[in-house]
């Protein structure tokens, strides 16, 4: 195993997002978790082939799998910068991966991303890390989805914010019932693309959002 400390420093942020920590992550009790795995499977932890794995696999969960609770979604986006624009913003393909909590495999997809602007634009780049903040975690394709849209609103001062999540779900594609391609599609929609004074004015922006990402969707 690696020489790690027994609990690195992580920042107590975004607690409503996904499924709260509810301490710090543990690397040595998580690498001597997986070395105690190998040996439940019969193998041998130590032996020339798996003698760095606890180490590998604690530093994929950590930096990648679980990297998201150590972000702040308002820094990953940023304050981004003053704007009239009220133009729809759409950012399209973002790649986007989870933790299910129920199996704990991953699910990995694409975020198509859109805001109104509320008098402030973001760069693209910074909404694809706010992507990863929400996403980098233990939660469900669901909460994700709204939790993406809810920030754009919340951080972003965002009039409305659209999110749609398209993934491959590995608890489902590996399951006895798999049929081999399943893809889950989940949507938010907040702020004017929810509702507005005029509810056409809503269906029409959502409408709008969905032609734009439909229009270069991969197969």
């Amino acid at each position: 195993m690696s020489d790690c400390s027994s609990h690195d420093q992580a920042i107590p942020l975004a607690t409503d997002i996904g499924i709260a920590r509810q301490g710090t992550f543990d690397a040595a009790a998580f690498e001597r978790a997986i070395a105690d795995l190998l040996g439940a499977c019969g193998l041998d932890a130590a032996g020339p082939h798996m003698g760095r794995t606890p180490q590998r696999v604690r530093e994929l969960w950590q930096r990648r799998l679980l990297g998201g609770y150590d972000l702040d979604p308002a820094e990953a986006l940023g304050e981004g910068f003053a704007d009239p624009r009220g133009d729809m913003v759409v950012v399209r393909g973002i790649a986007v991966h989870g933790v299910c909590p129920h199996h704990l495999v991953p699910f990995r997809g694409l975020a198509h991303v859109a805001y109104l602007p509320g008098g402030r634009l973001h760069g693209f780049g910074r909404i694809a890390r706010l992507v990863d903040a929400i996403g980098h975690r233990f939660t469900y394709q669901e909460w994700m989805t709204r939790d993406i849209a809810e920030a754009l609103m919340r951080h972003g001062k965002a009039r409305g914010a659209a999110c749609v999540v398209e993934a491959e779900q590995l608890c489902l594609l590996l399951g006895e019932d798999r049929r081999g391609d399943e893809r889950v599609i989940t949507q938010a929609f907040t702020g004017e693309f929810q509702h507005s004074e005029h509810s056409e004015h809503a269906a029409q922006a959502r409408n709008e959002f969905l032609r734009a990402i439909a229009s270069g969707r991969r197969e």
